[in-house]
């Protein structure tokens, strides 16, 4: 695949296949994370791949707490949808049976340029997403449980001493095909 067909045709997947992703895949997936550009070379990521049965059902619970957080803030974005709100929180609640969800942490909490380290951090989760694709890997982006306030548990179980939790990610074998949202007109200009 190359750069211009991942680009343009990653979905967020959000119900997987059971199938393990082997783990040749997995470390070639989060070390292209570690390839991101980084602010100042700084490299201000740290990821922890949650693949151990036990600990995604740990995973799992913590997101329950994030659904029901989570729900007002659904209910007034999909007030016209409202079948919605139900299937993104059977998502967030059994994460769609991925088998592998990738915690994402900042660090260290003292970078000099905090908007700076977390757009390096945002860079390496993008590089994972893509690289996820490029094996056939369907992936999704969870800002939820750090939006809800749950990043601190996240971080005291998976990562205590690694940094801020930034977001989650769902990676495992598609079960549903992605779909294209409308791109919207007028988002760049040529000067």
């Amino acid at each position: 695949m190359n750069t211009r067909e991942a680009l343009l045709t990653r979905r967020s997947i959000r119900r997987y296949q059971s199938t393990p992703i082997p783990e040749e895949d997995l470390r070639e997936i989060l070390e292209a994370g570690l390839y991101a550009p980084s602010a100042i070379n700084l490299q201000h990521w740290y990821f922890v791949a949650v693949q151990d049965p036990a600990a995604m059902e740990e995973v799992r619970g913590i997101m329950g707490g994030v659904v029901e957080k989570f729900t007002p803030v659904l209910e007034q974005r999909f007030a016209r949808n409202p079948e919605q709100i139900g299937i993104t929180n059977r998502f967030l609640s059994t994460l769609g049976g991925a088998p592998v969800c990738v915690l994402v942490f900042l660090l260290k909490p003292d970078y000099p340029d905090r908007d700076g380290a977390m757009q390096s951090v945002s860079a390496a989760i993008e590089n994972v997403l893509l690289a996820a694709w490029d094996k056939g890997i369907g992936s999704c982006w969870l800002s939820a449980p750090q939006r809800m306030g749950f990043g601190p548990v996240l971080q005291a179980r998976f990562a205590p001493d690694k940094g801020e939790f930034v977001a989650a990610i769902t990676l495992g074998y598609p079960d549903q095909q992605g779909k294209l949202p409308p791109r919207r007109e007028g988002r760049y200009t040529i000067v």
